[in-house]
């Protein structure tokens, strides 16, 4: 998935509960349970918004620590074993 493509499916979310509140506002009629359920939702969408961010930005920042704190190792030589004849302890 590409990081456009991400940062779409994280701000979905918040549309959703942008389009939900513009709904509540809009209804006419409605019982005042009816909007309440409506603000719920349009809540629960925005704390599924917030937690999708917050999980991208966690995630972003770990790939810059192990991107920074681990360089790339150098193939090493293997370390010579003991002299031929010689026992080990």
């Amino acid at each position: 998935m590409t990081r456009s493509q991400l940062s779409l499916v994280v701000t979905l979310p918040w549309l959703a509960a942008g389009v939900v509140l513009l709904a509540m506002t809009r209804i006419q009629g409605e019982t005042r349970e009816a909007q309440l359920g409506l603000f719920g939702s349009a809540a629960i969408c925005f704390s599924i918004g917030c937690l999708a961010r917050t999980s991208l930005g966690l995630h972003d920042l770990m790939q810059a620590r192990t991107a920074t704190a681990t360089p790339p190792a150098a193939p090493s030589a293997p370390s010579p074993g003991p002299p031929p004849g010689t026992r080990q302890p």
